[in-house]
């Protein structure tokens, strides 16, 4: 009768485990839907349309918004660079079986700290944008417009 119990506990919890809550539910649709921008052309292409059909944006916020993407994009785009090389080192020490532990552990926290640092500028430029649009309520349709704006350096790449 016990292992009956668990059992059924067991089913239960995997299957209240399993389902998605709905909200997460929708924020996965809304983010699948999202196409993909996988150059920087397509990046700057899809900033661009996003800048320009925002609602209620003034000419003014409109320019300070492209400033603060291309030089987000400028600077993420660096960071990026460097992350690929040092991936490709880890790699390629990795196939070679040129394993020094120091140099491993060393190239894994540089990749790290890199990446920490592309998400900290992709936050800071998501905040400054708040600054340049402002915040509240009445700007709810503009923050739904730019809300899954790509980044650069987002995990979308």
């Amino acid at each position: 009768m016990l292992k009956i119990s668990l059992l059924l506990c067991l089913i239960m919890a995997s299957v209240s485990c399993a389902t998605t809550p709905p909200q997460h539910s929708t924020l996965e649709q809304r983010i699948h839907a999202e196409p993909q921008a996988n150059s920087p052309d397509e990046i700057a292409k899809r900033a661009a349309e996003v800048f320009a059909s925002a609602p209620g944006l003034t000419d003014d916020q409109r320019k300070r918004l492209h400033t603060l993407y291309l030089k987000t994009y400028a600077e993420s785009r660096d960071i990026r660079k460097d992350i690929g090389q040092m991936k490709s080192l880890l790699f390629k020490e990795a196939a070679y079986k040129r394993f020094n532990s120091k140099d491993m552990v060393e190239l894994t926290r540089r990749i790290v700290e890199a990446d920490q640092k592309r998400l900290n500028l992709m936050f800071a430029a998501f905040q400054e944008m708040q600054n340049i649009i402002g915040y509240g309520e009445d700007k709810k349709d503009i923050y739904d417009r730019l809300r899954d704006y790509d980044y650069p350096g987002n995990a979308r790449r």
